[in-house]
């Protein structure tokens, strides 16, 4: 067991405080009225705006089906000098013409010069401007070093775009354990007839962590594999290898502790192949990319103006497949129809662009034809798995713990359930108060 007691107990409370809640965390809470469009009636989606953040929000399709905000400037570069020197001459040799008469002698003597001529041409570069935009594949860079601010560690602070924050994680292997047996239970509940799977998604900080900070966090491979070799007839989805083999990619955000949606389409793309389902690939989505994505770790560094200055790009997906989105409040009643997309969100709202929200329980049919039913029991890290799950179920019904009322025994009877996953971050693995939510809507 590796674990790390340097700061332990302080920061414990904080990793728990910044991966228990979702952007839209009640402290400091912004509501935004939302009114679906096939449906009059009005919903409030609540969201955690963080200070001033700006977007430059206008989308726009290409070749490649991409709506993008996306500005494009190249660094600044000096003007080019080319000299370029030409020479021409002329070499003739004095000549003396003489002509005799009888009254005088006359000498006419004609001399040409050598000309030599210089051109000097300048050939000047456009001038460009720097951007903090961070660029897509900046998950390549590995940070050199890190230092602590707020609750969370910031790497590389005065290197630009290359400043990454870091969630920390603390888990100890008797929460764990404690958490695999809740799964078991579920299993033992649902019985042969479902299949249940359990996915601990990794945070930033498992990949990321720079060379003077090392074994400051719990080994997050070490914490999924605990609740692995505890499970039974639970099939474990462990990710690590997988998100690790694609760190050359924009996975992880730099200043919000979750993840980018591309890494939540590698972690359903392995799911969907333990699963038995078909999967859709990426290039069948539309793509959507938003600028000036300033997320929570922004705050939890004590509003660190270098994080500030190089906000994330949201890149996000949408399938090609028919669908329908249904929302039910916590007690699974209530249901409206609505989107699975909400596109005008900005800045620090830019992870809420799926669902808009954790507290209601979403329901989504789709033209898949398999007979299977998906119930996905998440915090807020699973929101990003539910785009690319809606080619592979038939029907998908997503359940965050945190924010619902109902016994889950009698709601996979009540929707057909045929698979269960419990598809969140590695801390709700680990976080006691979770865990004792989970076991509570068991039955």
């Amino acid at each position: 067991m590796k674990l790390c007691y340097v700061k332990a107990a302080a920061a414990a409370l904080a990793a728990a405080a910044i991966m228990s809640g979702c952007a839209n965390d009640d402290s400091g809470a912004t509501k935004i009225s939302r009114i679906d469009s096939s449906s009059s009636a009005e919903e409030t989606v609540t969201t955690t705006v963080t200070p001033d953040t700006t977007s430059a929000s206008s989308e726009e399709p290409s070749s490649a089906d991409t709506t993008t905000t996306k500005e494009t400037k190249s660094p600044e570069t000096s003007a080019t000098k080319k000299k370029t020197t030409k020479a021409t001459t002329s070499k003739t040799a004095a000549t003396t013409t003489t002509t005799t008469s009888a009254a005088a002698t006359t000498t006419t003597t004609t001399t040409t010069t050598t000309t030599t001529t210089t051109t000097t041409t300048t050939t000047k570069a456009p001038e460009t401007t720097t951007t903090a935009y961070a660029e897509e594949d900046d998950g390549s860079y590995m940070p050199e070093s890190g230092e602590w601010a707020g609750n969370i560690v910031v790497c590389d602070r005065y290197k630009g775009n290359k400043i990454r924050g870091l969630p920390p994680f603390y888990g100890l292997e008797s929460n764990g354990q404690t958490f695999a047996q809740v799964v078991n239970d579920y299993k033992k509940m649902v019985g042969d007839g479902v299949n249940v799977y359990n996915m601990a998604i990794p945070l930033s900080s498992a990949y990321y962590e720079p060379p003077n900070m090392k074994g400051t966090f719990t080994d997050q491979h070490w914490a999924i594999n605990v609740v692995g070799k505890k499970l039974k007839n639970v099939t474990l989805v462990d990710l690590y290898d997988n998100l690790g083999s694609h760190l050359d990619e924009y996975i992880y955000s730099r200043t919000d502790h979750h993840w980018q949606p591309l890494g939540a389409y590698y972690a359903v793309k392995q799911f969907a192949e333990i699963a038995g389902v078909d999967f859709a690939p990426l290039s069948t989505y539309k793509k959507c990319v938003k600028q000036d994505y300033l997320g929570s770790l922004y705050m939890y560094s004590g509003n660190l103006q270098e994080l500030a200055d190089h906000p994330d790009t949201f890149t996000y997906y949408k399938p090609a497949n028919s669908y329908s989105t249904k929302y039910y409040d916590g007690y699974f009643s209530n249901g409206q129809s609505g989107d699975l997309f909400f596109d005008w969100v900005s800045g620090s709202g830019c992870y809420l662009a799926f669902l808009g929200t954790d507290t209601n329980i979403c329901e989504i049919k789709t033209d898949v034809k398999n007979g299977r039913t998906l119930v996905l029991i998440k915090d807020s890290y699973g929101n990003a798995l539910v785009p690319f799950l809606v080619g592979s179920f038939e029907k998908i019904y997503v359940v965050d713990f945190r924010y619902t009322y109902i016994k889950m025994q009698d709601f996979f009877q009540k929707v057909g359930a045929t698979d269960v996953l419990f598809g969140m971050s590695i801390t709700s693995n680990y976080n006691p108060s979770h865990v004792d939510l989970m076991r509570a809507l068991r039955a």
